[in-house]
C-alpha cells in the first residue's frame, strides 16, 4: 500500500478511536452525511463548510476513489471494525453483489467496503461515489446539491478564465460522467430527487444557508443535533 494512504488511514483510525471514547461518554452516534452534486453546484464546498461547523471528517470523491483502488486499503479500513461488524458488512456486500451486472466488480466491492467502514464509525461527510446508494436509508442523511446550468457555467467560466461555450461543454461532460458512474454501478438515475433526503438549489441559497438547511434536516431525520465544532 502506498505510504500516503497508510498515513491517511492511520490518522483517520486514530481519530475514530478518539471519537469512540468521546461519543461513548455522550452515548451519541452521529450518522454520516452523503453529498451528491451537479458539477459546479458547490457540493464539495458545502461538504467542507459542514465539516468546519460539525467537526465531521470530510471524505471527498477523489480520496474515496483512490482508497478503493489502492490494493489493501479497503481491508485496512475494515480492520478498524469489530469482527462481528466486519462479517456483517461482508455479508451485506456479498448479498448486494450477487448477480451484479457491472464490469469491475472488484472495484465496486472495495468501494462498498470503504463507504461502509466510514459509515459505521459515523461523524463523517462522504462526497460522491454513489455513497447514498451503498448505505441503508437509516444509516445516512443524503443530500443532493443542484443549480441552474447557466449559473454553474458562469461560475466555472469565471473561476477558470474560460469562454462560456467552453465552460458549458466541460460542465455538461462532468455531469454526464457522474451520471454514467451511478447508472453503471447502481442502475439509478443520479438526478432522481426521491433518492435523497434533501435537495438544495445553490442558485437560490448561499453556502451558509445550505449548511443551515442541511443541519436542520440532519436533526429532523436522526433525532440528534449535529455537534458544533470547538
Amino acid at each position: 500500500m502506498a505510504r500516503q494512504f497508510e498515513q491517511i488511514i492511520d490518522e483517520q483510525i486514530r481519530r475514530w478511536e478518539q471519537n469512540t471514547l468521546r461519543f461513548a461518554r455522550k452515548k451519541t452516534r452521529y450518522p454520516v452525511i452523503t453529498i451528491s452534486r451537479e458539477f459546479g453546484a458547490q457540493g464539495a464546498a458545502l461538504a467542507r463548510r459542514l465539516g468546519e461547523r460539525t467537526g465531521f471528517t470530510v471524505w471527498d470523491q477523489e480520496l474515496v476513489h483512490a482508497i478503493a483502488e489502492e490494493a489493501g486499503a479497503d481491508a485496512r479500513l475494515l480492520a478498524s471494525l469489530d469482527e462481528h461488524v466486519r462479517e456483517a458488512i461482508e455479508d451485506a456486500i456479498n448479498a448486494a453483489l450477487l448477480g451484479a451486472s457491472v464490469t469491475n466488480v472488484q472495484y465496486l466491492r472495495a468501494l462498498m467496503r470503504v463507504v461502509q467502514a466510514i459509515a459505521h464509525h459515523g461523524s463523517s461527510i462522504i462526497v460522491g461515489r454513489g455513497a447514498n446508494y451503498i448505505l441503508r436509508e437509516r444509516d445516512r442523511v443524503s443530500i443532493r446539491v443542484v443549480a441552474p446550468l447557466d449559473v454553474r457555467v458562469r461560475r466555472y467560466a469565471e473561476a477558470q478564465g474560460l469562454r462560456e461555450k467552453e465552460a458549458r461543454r466541460y460542465v455538461l461532460e462532468r455531469d454526464e460522467e457522474r451520471a454514467a458512474f451511478v447508472r453503471h454501478y447502481f442502475h439509478r438515475d443520479v438526478a432522481h430527487a426521491a433518492d435523497y433526503d434533501l435537495v438544495l438549489n445553490a442558485g437560490t441559497y448561499d453556502l451558509d444557508a445550505m449548511a443551515d438547511l442541511a443541519l436542520r434536516a440532519y436533526e429532523i431525520k436522526t433525532g440528534v443535533p449535529a455537534p458544533v465544532a470547538a
